[in-house]
């Protein structure tokens, strides 16, 4: 069954002279990155390691796959992308801007949204993120992930968490060349790998 990953974004843009930003953003090229209102690549801009906590909702056997995911990112770029916080936070259960990035599994969703499986909110200043939410569907959906626990009718965590980082990072949904962003993954799809699109895309912000 074909699922929708979704991602919401909210903008929040410091005021720059138009003309002058508008100029700067038609001489790159998007990379598959959101962009905001100049056009510019929006993404964290190599401003040091994106610091992300694993709220205490997030069962610890999918502990592993966070961290794969985020492995899989570091690996095609070549260098630490992420500082990962295992140590469950404990606390607020509702997502919220308050300047943490963190990853929830939600056991609560919008009714009219049952086929969601995730949603990453990023908020940004002009060209840059300053903080990145992750929400897991547990309403809906059940995951596996560890080696012999394959099943047609769940979703592979670490496919899964893999997108939404890409979406932390600043992806957009490209629904081509195998890539981990397409806008839909199927139940029991192991899409564990990068695109060659995908990491080429994140060279454009990323690269030393």
């Amino acid at each position: 069954m074909w699922k929708w990953l979704g991602a919401i974004m909210l903008i929040f843009i410091l005021s720059v002279p138009f003309a002058l930003r508008l100029r700067a953003a038609k001489s790159l090229p998007d990379c598959g990155f959101v962009q905001n209102t100049y056009g510019e690549r929006v993404s964290w801009k190599n401003e040091g390691l994106i610091t992300l906590y694993v709220h205490e909702s997030v069962p610890r056997e999918y502990y592993g796959a966070i961290q794969s995911a985020a492995a899989t990112w570091e690996k095609s770029i070549g260098h630490r992308l992420f500082r990962l916080v295992m140590e469950p936070l404990v606390g607020t259960f509702v997502p919220h801007q308050d300047g943490k990035n963190i990853i929830y599994f939600m056991n609560t969703w919008e009714a009219n949204r049952p086929t969601e499986q995730a949603r990453t909110s990023i908020y940004w200043n002009g060209d840059q993120i300053v903080e990145a939410d992750i929400r897991v569907n547990s309403k809906d959906f059940q995951f596996y992930w560890a080696s012999g626990q394959f099943n047609p009718l769940k979703v592979n965590f670490e496919a899964l968490i893999l997108h939404e980082m890409g979406h932390v990072l600043g992806l957009r949904h490209k629904d081509n060349a195998g890539s981990v962003m397409a806008t839909f993954l199927p139940s029991g799809t192991d899409r564990v790998r990068l695109a060659s699109a995908d990491a080429s895309n994140l060279r454009c912000e990323y690269k030393l």
